[in-house]
């Protein structure tokens, strides 16, 4: 009974979190799920391990709301074990874990562990009874964390950077997503035509229409649109296989366009961009609060959803990396100030063309990025004029040698 109190008061506070935010939103449809500008990556403890289900959203929102910089939070316990204390009267959050009991006819218990170990037969004999756990956790900006692990703490909001790149005509641009575009990777084919909208075609032949990226008024709202059909997409048959409504409007369409909407949101975030609400989508927001009002579960359910589908698209968009052009890779690593990827490069034998490098130029504004490039690369980015780029070593080499011919 009291475990169930707990679950219960957990919840509660999940679907008054999220309750708050629609509310805002309803207030301005066009106000962001999440501010910009705060940048990317996944919420997760400082031993470096991130949060996933449900949690993974909630403390998006809950830093969203309390204005905390990044998304890092911790125990009571871990931060013991750090040396670092909790701020007098700062208040922790719930986090949930699920866990199993497993029981034989006769009440005895053993391990999750121990029942994978069993063969099929043995497995008949006992019952797998799933609960769920909550842990309250602390921001580290609750925290003194910073000041009495200061290394660990300029190590652990390096994860936090996200890429901040345009492309050759000065749109946001992500390589990761691009290059799965590019290599045809995703679950179905994702077309990009000259369309006064974009759209999930489901069933046989299932795929994803978008318009050419030039035809948005921003480069993140293109790929926000783009992730908000990709999670569509998620729910087909032989993938998440979510039961969606047929007709706009009805219960089970709305309940698909939430978790949409939250999948966009949450993968968007990961990825360093944030996403608004589809102007079409405005109208079920009454119906999503009233939802939530009634039955603090319905955000569970929803989350449950939410998580699984941002899971396999950030899996899939993150496993491109391979798939990056070597400039792509460079910009990237430049972009975040990743000098161990920088140094891999170099190494490998790539130098930056002067192309590369006037991009850069043009829309890097990281100074741990600039630093990167001039450490590694001997290449003050500060030097590089509009009107006359200095080129990569390489390149610069070749001038001279051409000069000295001369």
């Amino acid at each position: 009974m009291k475990e169930d109190s707990a679950n219960e008061k957990t919840l509660k506070q999940f679907a008054d979190l999220m309750i708050e935010k629609i509310r805002q939103v309803e207030d301005d449809w066009k106000k962001p799920w999440f501010s910009p500008g705060s940048g990317g990556g996944l919420p997760q403890n400082i031993e470096g391990r991130a949060y996933s289900g449900i949690n993974s959203f909630m403390l998006y929102l809950l830093s969203e709301e309390k204005g905390y910089s990044y998304p890092l939070y911790m125990t009571f316990m871990q931060a013991k074990q750090a040396g670092a204390s909790v701020l007098r009267g700062e208040k922790s959050f719930p986090v949930v874990f699920w866990n199993f009991s497993v029981k034989d006819k006769n009440g005895h218990k053993i391990s999750i562990e121990d029942y994978r170990q069993l063969s099929d037969e043995d497995k008949k004999e006992y019952k797998v009874t799933p609960y769920m756990k909550p842990y309250n956790v602390f921001n580290v900006s609750q925290t003194n964390y910073s000041e009495v692990q200061p290394e660990k703490w300029e190590k652990l909001k390096e994860k936090f950077k996200a890429p901040d790149l345009k492309d050759e005509k000065g749109m946001y641009a992500m390589p990761l997503i691009d290059a799965l575009i590019r290599e045809n990777s995703w679950i179905c084919p994702i077309y990009q035509k000259e369309s006064d909208s974009a759209y999930y075609r489901r069933g046989e032949g299932c795929h994803i229409i978008v318009p050419m990226k030039g035809q948005f008024d921003t480069g993140e709202s293109f790929y926000s649109t783009l992730l908000h059909e990709m999670a569509h997409s998620t729910g087909e048959k032989g993938h998440l296989e979510r039961e969606k409504g047929e007709v706009f409007g009805d219960s089970k369409y709305a309940k698909e366009e939430l978790i949409a909407e939250l999948t966009s949101a949450t993968c968007g975030k990961s990825l360093g961009i944030s996403t608004c609400i589809r102007e079409e989508n405005a109208m079920y927001l009454k119906s999503w609060l009233a939802s939530l009002s009634e039955d603090p579960k319905f955000i569970y359910n929803i989350l449950a959803d939410v998580a699984k589908a941002s899971g396999m698209i950030q899996e899939k968009v993150n496993a491109m990396e391979s798939n990056l052009t070597n400039d792509e890779k460079f910009l990237l690593a430049a972009s975040q100030g990743n000098e161990e990827k920088l140094k891999e490069l170099k190494e490998a034998g790539y130098n930056p063309s002067m192309q590369v490098m006037e991009r850069l130029r043009n829309n890097q504004n990281s100074i741990d990025g600039h630093h990167s490039v001039n450490m590694i690369y001997g290449i003050d980015l500060a030097d590089i004029a509009a009107e006359k780029p200095v080129d990569s070593q390489q390149e610069r080499n070749k001038s001279a040698e051409q000069t000295i011919n001369i």
